[in-house]
C-alpha cells in the first residue's frame, strides 16, 4: 500500500504543478512541499525493507551517527540535506534587534539606514513604524521563502522516489517520459499553432509578462529545458523494452523521445538544444558501454540523422543556429556573459553565506559596472547565483550533496537496474549544461523532476554504517514544519513583498514591510515617491525633501539607471534645489548621451 501511496502522491503532486502554471504561485508549490515532506516524514519512520547483509560474513555494526557516513569526514546524505534546508530557513528567519549586529557590518549598516531614514520621515509626517523592525540575513526574505519552498518540495521527491520498489521507478519513469511528452506538445501548440498571449496554458493570465509563455512556463527556454531533461528518460526506456522485448513499448517511448526532441528544437532554444544533444549523446554511450553497443550507436545515427533532416526541413531552426559556429557574434551569447559578469560582482561583498537566495536582484544594481536598462533577476547561470546568493557555505554544501549521493549509491544494497542509471544520468547531464545558460533548479516543476529523478538512484543502503532511523527523518522533517509556517503566515507576502508591479502602487505601510524584507530593494524609490505626491498635496515640504532623500537612497543603489537619475534631477528641480538637480541630470547624461535636461534657470544646458 505505502509504495502505491508514494507514487499516487508524486503524480498528483507533478499533475497539479503542471496544471497550476509550472509552480509559479508560491501556495501552490507550498500545498506540494506539505503534502510530500509529510508522507516523506511518514515514509521514514517506516521499518527499512531487509537490508542485504554484508559479504564475507562480517559482522553488524551499529547505527552511526548522523555526521559520518562511510568515510569519518563525509556527512550521512540525510544530515547533508537537513543541514541545506536549515541554511535557507536560517537566512530568512528575523533577528531580533539585539542581535542584528551578528548579520555583519555590511548587512547591519543597511539596516540601520533603514530605521534611521524611517524615523526622519516620521519626523517629517510619514507614518512610524509601528514596531522595531526585524531584519533577516538575507537581503530578500519573500524571494529565500519561495526557494525554501522549492527545495522542501525537491528534496521531499527524492526521498520518496527512493523509498519506491525498483518495479514502481521505472513506472515512475514512464509517467515522466508522458507528462514531458505532453508538455512538450502543448507547449509547441502555444508557440506555433495556438498563440497563448500573456497566459499560462491559455487559462492562466500572466499581467505584465515579460516574454512570451510556452506551455506551464514563462518563456521558451524554461519549457524546452524541461522537456529536454525528460527526453534521455524517455530514450533510456526505449532501450529497456527493446532488451526485454515489448516491443510496443519500446516502440510508443521511442516515438516519446521523437516528440520531445522535435519540441525542444521547435523551441528554438538554443541552449536547450545544445543540452538535450549533450544528455541524449551521454544515455547513448552509456547504453553501449552496458554491453548494448548496438543499440547505442543505432540511436547516436538516428539522433545525428533526425537533426540533419529537422535542420533541412526547418527553416526557422535552421535560421535560428546560423552562427553558432561563432558563438563569440551572437547577441544572445554576449548577453548571457554580462549578466555573468555583472552576478560575479556580488560575491566578493558577500563571500561566507551570500545575500540570500533570490536576492541577487536586489543587490547586484550596486555593483554593476554597465548601464544596461534590463532589469536582472536571475544570473542566467545556476552556478554563478549559486555563488552571489549562497556563498562559500552554499558551494561546500552542494559539493557535499554530490558527494555524498555517491558514497550512497556506492553502499547500494541492491543492485541498481540499468535503465534507471541510463535515464538518470542523461537527465543529469541535461540538467548540468542547461544550468550553465539558464536557471531551471529556481524552477519548481523543473526543481520537483530533478528531485524525484535523484532519488530514483538512492536504495536501501547495506546494513553497516546506517544512520540511525531517526536522522533519516530529520530533512523530511524541517522541510514540513518550514512548508507549513511559511504557507500559513506568509501565503501573499511571499510574492508581493519583492514585485516591483504590487510596491507600484503600495501604501506605506506594504512599502515599510517591503523595506524591511529587502533593505536593498527599489522599496525606497516608491516610498520616495509617495511622500513626494503627499508631501505636494498637503504643502508638507519636510515631507517632500525626506521623498527627495529616499529617492537619492535608491539612486545611490543603483548608481547605473538613467533613468533614476533624471527623475531624481526633476525632483530636486521642483524643490527648487537646482545645483543638485544639475549635477542628477549630469549623471543621467553620461549614461545616455542623447538625453537632454530641461533647462534651469539662471544655469546653462550642458
Amino acid at each position: 500500500m505505502m509504495p502505491m501511496a508514494i507514487f499516487i502522491t508524486l503524480v498528483a503532486s507533478l499533475l497539479f504543478l503542471t496544471i497550476s502554471g509550472g509552480g509559479l504561485f508560491p501556495l501552490t508549490v507550498g500545498v506540494v512541499a506539505i503534502a510530500t515532506s509529510t508522507l516523506a516524514c511518514i515514509v521514514s519512520l517506516r521499518k527499512p525493507t531487509h537490508p542485504l547483509p554484508l559479504q564475507g560474513g562480517e559482522p553488524d555494526v551499529p547505527n552511526s551517527p548522523p555526521w559520518r557516513g562511510r568515510g569519518w569526514v563525509t556527512p550521512s546524505l540525510e544530515f547533508t540535506l537537513t543541514l541545506i534546508l536549515l541554511f535557507i530557513l536560517i537566512t530568512a528567519l528575523p533577528l531580533p534587534p539585539a542581535l542584528d549586529w551578528l548579520s555583519g557590518s555590511l548587512r547591519h549598516e543597511q539596516n540601520q539606514k533603514v530605521i534611521t531614514s524611517l524615523q526622519e520621515a516620521a519626523h517629517a509626517g510619514a507614518p512610524a513604524l509601528m514596531e522595531d523592525p526585524w531584519f533577516c540575513l538575507s537581503r530578500n526574505r519573500a524571494g529565500t521563502l519561495r526557494f525554501f519552498l522549492l527545495l522542501a518540495a525537491a528534496i521531499s521527491a527524492g526521498l520518496l522516489t527512493a523509498a519506491l520498489p525498483q518495479k514502481t521507478k521505472i513506472l515512475f519513469l514512464g509517467f515522466l517520459a508522458v507528462l514531458g511528452t505532453a508538455v512538450g506538445v502543448a507547449g509547441y501548440l502555444g508557440q506555433w499553432i495556438i498563440p497563448q498571449g500573456d497566459t499560462l496554458w491559455w487559462f492562466i493570465q500572466i499581467p505584465h509578462a515579460p516574454t512570451s509563455p510556452v506551455g506551464c512556463f514563462l518563456n521558451r527556454n524554461h519549457f524546452a529545458g524541461f522537456v529536454a531533461m525528460l527526453c534521455p528518460v524517455a530514450l533510456a526506456l526505449t532501450v529497456h523494452y527493446l532488451i526485454t522485448r515489448r516491443w510496443v513499448a519500446a516502440s510508443f517511448n521511442l516515438a516519446l523521445t521523437s516528440l520531445m526532441a522535435g519540441a525542444v528544437f521547435m523551441s528554438l532554444s538554443r541552449g536547450a538544444m545544445l543540452a538535450m544533444v549533450v544528455g541524449l549523446i551521454t544515455t547513448s554511450l552509456l547504453i553501449a558501454f552496458r554491453h548494448y553497443w548496438l543499440w547505442g550507436l543505432l540511436f547516436l545515427g538516428l539522433l545525428a540523422a533526425g537533426s540533419g533532416l529537422l535542420l533541412t526541413q526547418s527553416p526557422v531552426v535552421r535560421e535560428r543556429l546560423a552562427g553558432i559556429h561563432n558563438p563569440a557574434k551572437l547577441d544572445s551569447v554576449n548577453s548571457r556573459l554580462h549578466e555573468w559578469q555583472e552576478s560575479l560582482r556580488v560575491w566578493p561583498h558577500y563571500p561566507l553565506i551570500g545575500a540570500g537566495a533570490n536576492a541577487l536582484r536586489m543587490v547586484y544594481p550596486q555593483y554593476r559596472q554597465t548601464s544596461v536598462g534590463a532589469r536582472l533577476i536571475f544570473a542566467e547561470n545556476e552556478y554563478i547565483q549559486l555563488a552571489a546568493e549562497c556563498g562559500l557555505v552554499g558551494l561546500v554544501l552542494a559539493g557535499t550533496v554530490i558527494v555524498t549521493m555517491r558514497n550512497r549509491i556506492k553502499q547500494s544494497a541492491v543492485p541498481i537496474p540499468v535503465v534507471i542509471i541510463t535515464s538518470t544520468s542523461g537527465a543529469l547531464a541535461v540538467t548540468a549544461i542547461h544550468c550553465f545558460f539558464d536557471f531551471p533548479a529556481h524552477l519548481p516543476l523543473y526543481a520537483f523532476v530533478l528531485g524525484s529523478l535523484a532519488g530514483l538512484l538512492l536504495t536501501p543502503e547495506k546494513k553497516a554504517g546506517r544512520p540511525a532511523r531517526w536522522t533519516t527523518m530529520l530533512p523530511a522533517l524541517i522541510a514540513l514544519i518550514g512548508a507549513v509556517g511559511i504557507t500559513c503566515y506568509h501565503p501573499g507576502d511571499m510574492r508581493t513583498m519583492d514585485d516591483p508591479n504590487y510596491l507600484y502602487n503600495a501604501k506605506y505601510r506594504e512599502l515599510h514591510r517591503a523595506l524591511v524584507w529587502a533593505p536593498t530593494s527599489s522599496a525606497w524609490l516608491y516610498l520616495g515617491r509617495t511622500m513626494l505626491k503627499e508631501g505636494s498635496i498637503t504643502g508638507n515640504g519636510p515631507l517632500c525633501s525626506e521623498g527627495a532623500t529616499f529617492m537619492t537612497r535608491a539612486v545611490m543603489l543603483d548608481p547605473k539607471n538613467y533613468r533614476l537619475w533624471y527623475e531624481l534631477g526633476q525632483v530636486r528641480l521642483s524643490l527648487n534645489d537646482h545645483q543638485r538637480a544639475t549635477e542628477a541630470f549630469q549623471q543621467a547624461q553620461k549614461l545616455r548621451a542623447w538625453m537632454t535636461p530641461p533647462p534651469i534657470q539662471g544655469r546653462p544646458i550642458p
